[in-house]
């Protein structure tokens, strides 16, 4: 009976796709017989063929979903296949998978995922599963959350993404894209296994022709026995080959038995002078066919066969300048190096040395392309002189790359100053013009010059509007305060205006002792105190001295009444009332100054009344009156300029108070006197 055939364990890259032992065709015996099929082949490569995984990884995934769930052992796997790990803090070492679509971590018991760590919020940070992925949204939280090291409020998470917050640090796992990572790793595995399997073939096969090779060169082509030119010189007679074998074939005698014969002795045991003469004779015979065989000419041995190191080391050597040719030196450094591990000094052309050197050059120069798309002139610069020289074609690339260099330098540097300007910041743009090539500064210096020169006037404007600003405001605010001022003092201004004079003054005090904090309303009630009295003191004796028609002498004490009201600064009819009588008494006290002959205050009355009465015309036909007056007085003061220089003076000082504005009179009036008085 035929033993069962075993199969043999899985290992770790076992492709469950493909048969095991006796399912692929051989018999289940063993493997195929090498005599009949060759060296056994090496293990089938799985790398193009369908995957599913293997039992460990299977296992292990099956565990970690097992282990998953760790906060509460009732939780289903409805949610989404995502999931958090806590890789540092005092929570290191859970995992949370999500158990719906939204999980909110933080403190708080009433969180998705509790944390021990203190120095997270209550409620830090939500994750919300949608179609375009997981939403990582930060809940206002102290201290704030950083992605990948980077503080963030609101991002889209991948897989991998570490998460931030306090002392604890999570990791964002997408259990699809894990897979996705496993299956590329195994398949990794295989493909490198596979390259690791060829390489050992390859191995076993050069090791098999070296010791092939070797075992023939054991043969010496130099044997006699394997020399044509001897063989011909022994054939073998007619009489001794076979009939019966193949054409040109020699048949081999077959070995006779010795012939046994005893020889004669003498009596003595010695040799007859026959029997020495045959030795002789065929000593003689046996000298000189060794004789005849050294002096027979031979034909030259075969050449040794070719060693497969050297040919191999030559087909290298021949790829390398293949490869110099077409400009790939690191190929061709590789390719020296394998030749000189087969055949040590076959590059005797320095072939690799040459090599190295153009390869450096070449690093280097796309070092320097490098620094420059990166904007790192400076160094690309330095970088290009450090590189060494070469052939002439990468003396051509390197000039190329020079020129480019300023070209690009130039370029980067009239950007910088265009984007200096943008932002309109000269103590930038002055150091940027001041690296500009000589070429390029006077029109970049002209237009610094305008915009300092706007910068100027924009400021001027600007300290201009702010100082107006501040002035309206200051304005505004002392407007409010008057407001507020008059509003605290209304009291007292309805009393005033009421005639109650004595309770006004007592409102005062009710106002200082409301205010009591406010330095302006405690002034302006003290104020009040003392004008209040003073004003009614004088309109009391105005209105005396009218109800007995004494207008001339009512016009001081109503003067005065009505520059206390003004001083008080109370709104009614009152003030109305007061003009009103100041305007008749002013106008009687400049008629009686007039009759007088006192110009000066006859001129000031009339004024006065007419200010309080521009309708009146007995005040317009007073200032006329007067101004003839001051026509003759100048004329009188005109004559006795050169008599009595002083006493016209004087007149010419009453003409200047009388006369009206803009008067002839009145200007040469004050010519006069400042020649008598310069």
């Amino acid at each position: 009976m035929k033993a069962p055939a075993r199969r043999r364990p899985a290992s770790e890259d076992e492709d469950f796709a493909a048969p095991a032992s006796g399912e692929d065709g051989y018999p289940d015996d063993g493997p195929p017989n090498p005599d009949l099929y060759g060296e056994e082949e090496p293990g089938r490569s799985r790398t193009g063929e369908t995957r599913v995984a293997s039992v460990e990884a299977i296992e292990e995934e099956r565990r970690a979903r097992d282990d998953d769930e760790d906060d509460n052992a009732d939780a289903t796997r409805a949610g989404p296949p995502v999931q958090m790990l806590v890789l540092d803090g005092p929570d290191k070492g859970r995992k949370k998978r999500f158990q719906s679509v939204r999980m909110v971590v933080g403190r708080n018991k009433d969180c998705d995922f509790v944390l021990e760590d203190q120095s997270v919020s209550r409620r830090h940070l939500e994750l919300v599963y949608g179609q375009a992925g997981v939403v990582m949204r930060d809940l206002g939280s102290v201290s704030g959350t950083q992605v990948n090291d980077q503080r963030v409020d609101e991002c889209l998470l991948k897989h991998g993404d570490e998460i931030s917050m306090g002392k604890t640090r999570l990791r964002f796992v997408d259990e699809a894209e894990q897979i996705k990572e496993l299956r590329a790793q195994a398949e990794a595995r295989d493909a490198e296994e596979k390259r690791a399997r060829e390489a050992a073939a390859r191995e076993a096969e050069e090791k098999r022709k070296n010791q092939s090779a070797a075992r023939g060169s054991e043969v010496d082509p130099n044997d006699p026995r394997f020399n044509e030119a001897t063989n011909a010189n022994y054939r073998l007679p007619d009489n001794l080959k076979e009939g019966s074998g193949s054409k040109g074939a020699v048949a081999v005698p077959r070995p006779r038995p010795p012939i046994r014969s005893t020889p004669t002795r003498s009596s003595g045991g010695a040799l007859t002078g026959k029997q020495k003469a045959l030795i002789g004779g065929g000593g003689a015979l046996v000298v000189l066919l060794v004789i005849g065989l050294m002096l027979i000419p031979s034909a030259p041995p075969p050449p040794p066969p070719p060693d497969p190191k050297v040919e191999r080391a030559k087909v290298l050597m021949q790829q390398a300048r293949e490869s110099v040719r077409a400009d790939d030196y690191a190929n061709a450094v590789r390719l020296v190096e394998e030749a000189e591990k087969l055949v040590p000094g076959i590059d005797a052309d320095n072939l690799a040395r040459g090599a190295r050197t153009q390869l450096e050059v070449l690093t280097s120069l796309e070092a320097v392309r490098t620094l420059i798309d990166e904007k790192r002139f400076d160094e690309a610069r330095e970088k290009l002189e450090e590189t060494p020289q070469g052939t002439a074609k990468t003396d051509d690339l390197r000039r190329k790359l020079s020129t480019e260099l300023e070209e690009q330098d130039i370029a980067w540097r009239l950007q910088q100053v265009e984007e200096a300007f943008a932002s309109r910041e000269p103590e930038t743009i002055r150091p940027l013009i001041a690296r500009l090539p000589p070429l390029n500064r006077p029109a970049y210096e002209v237009k610094l010059t305008d915009l300092e020169a706007e910068l100027a006037k924009e400021a001027q404007d600007e300290s201009r509007r702010n100082r107006n600003a501040a002035a309206r405001a200051a304005e505004v605010a002392r407007e409010k305060r008057k407001e507020f001022i008059a509003e605290a003092f209304i009291d007292v201004e309805r009393r005033f205006n009421g005639g109650d004079y004595q309770r006004a003054v007592l409102e005062c005090d009710r106002v200082i002792d409301k205010h009591r904090g406010d330095k302006d309303v405690k002034d302006r009630a003290l104020s009040l105190k003392r004008l209040i009295p003073q004003f009614r003191r004088a309109l009391e004796d105005g209105q005396k001295k009218l109800a007995a028609n004494s207008l001339e002498a009512a016009a001081r004490p109503l003067r005065r009444a009505a520059d206390l009201y003004r001083q008080i600064g109370f709104r009614g009819s009152l003030g109305n009332t007061i003009d009103e009588h100041l305007a008749s008494s002013s106008l009687a006290a400049g008629q009686g100054a007039l009759k007088k002959g006192d110009l000066g205050a006859a001129g000031s009355h009339f004024r006065e009344a007419l200010r309080l009465n521009p309708g009146d015309g007995r005040a317009r036909e007073g200032l006329e009156s007067l101004q003839k007056k001051a026509e003759e007085l100048f004329l009188r003061a005109y004559i006795q300029r050169d008599r009595d220089p002083q006493a016209a003076a004087e007149m010419f000082k009453v003409v200047i108070e009388t006369a009206s504005e803009g008067s002839d009179v009145k200007r040469k009036a004050e010519m006069y006197l400042s020649e008598l008085q310069p």
